[in-house]
């Protein structure tokens, strides 16, 4: 059942410190390509990205899009916002990090030694290596036959039975194999189309950040309709728009509508429909996202 009238997931999102030291780190772990960067995106008004996007105090934004092995993540950097650094561990409540599963993790970790990454090794229950970027990503990178890169995130007790149970009914996800990253287990959820997600029962409570704060995240959900999907969430309960869907009219993803919400089980989510294939940034790009409605509308 899909309740919430969504496709799957179009991206992640995460706050870092540096567009550029995060951008190289991403290139050089995973080879991952930027699509485009904006900004600095200043208030319309005071409060408006406090009330829009849930970040703390009046600030400006700069955002760089990546796709990284097909998977669109979005990197945030705030000037002036009352940002707040938890020292969040990956794997506690909180947290987001990136899980690579490949045939060839020692080829990966050849890289990054010399960019001074924190690698340690892993040898239960999988193989592999936790690897702290200098841009602060973490990446729990995995023995694996086959190769993919997910997006994870933890949340604590509570919020983690709330998520299972979300994710499959109103969010029409399917709940799929054990995951373990980072000393937190959980499981992979995936829709027919987009991107899937682990979601983790962290090891211990944490404050959540807000978007600004430095590792604050969200996950966004493609809609082929927001305005209709955000109707179908305030009906379900527990889902709290942060006002009302806007569409973007200049810019390099001009034409995408949006709107963020908060959850009843403790993560941001953004509701979106990135009419991929219209966007303006397309027209110079190097590299393109990838776009959730490939064989979703035929």
């Amino acid at each position: 059942m899909n309740r919430a009238r969504i496709r799957g997931i179009d991206h992640f999102g995460l706050t870092i410190r540096s567009l550029h030291q995060a951008t190289h780190d991403l290139r050089n772990a995973l080879g991952a390509e930027v699509c485009y960067i904006e900004g600095p995106i200043t208030e319309r008004e005071p409060g408006w990205m406090a009330a829009k996007l849930g970040a703390r105090g009046n600030c400006s934004l700069s955002v760089a899009a990546m796709n990284v092995r097909g998977t669109n993540l979005e990197l945030f950097e705030y000037d002036g916002a009352e940002r707040r650094s938890w020292d969040t561990p990956p794997g506690a409540a909180g947290s987001f990090f990136l899980i690579f599963q490949t045939p060839n993790p020692d080829r990966v970790i050849a890289r990054l030694y010399n960019e001074n990454a924190t690698v340690r090794p892993i040898e239960h229950p999988i193989n592999g290596y936790d690897v702290a970027l200098p841009s602060g990503i973490h990446l729990a990178i995995q023995h694996r036959p086959a190769q993919r890169l997910l997006g994870a995130v933890a949340l604590s007790r509570y919020d983690f039975a709330t998520a299972q149970r979300e994710l499959t009914s109103t969010l029409g996800f399917s709940k799929h194999e054990a995951i373990t990253a980072f000393g937190a287990t959980g499981y992979l959820f995936a829709s027919d189309h987009g991107l899937p997600v682990a979601v983790l029962h962290g090891q211990s409570p944490s404050p959540r950040p807000a978007n600004s704060d430095l590792g604050g995240h969200h996950v966004a959900f493609h809609a082929d309709d927001v305005d209709k999907a955000v109707t179908s969430f305030r009906k379900t309960g527990g889902y709290v728009p942060l006002g009302e869907p806007e569409t973007i009219t200049d810019g390099p993803i001009a034409g995408d509508r949006w709107v963020y919400l908060n959850s009843p089980f403790g993560l941001q989510l953004e509701i979106i429909n990135m009419p991929d294939g219209t966007l303006p940034y397309e027209k110079d790009a190097v590299a393109l996202r990838t776009p959730i409605a490939i064989g979703a509308f035929s």
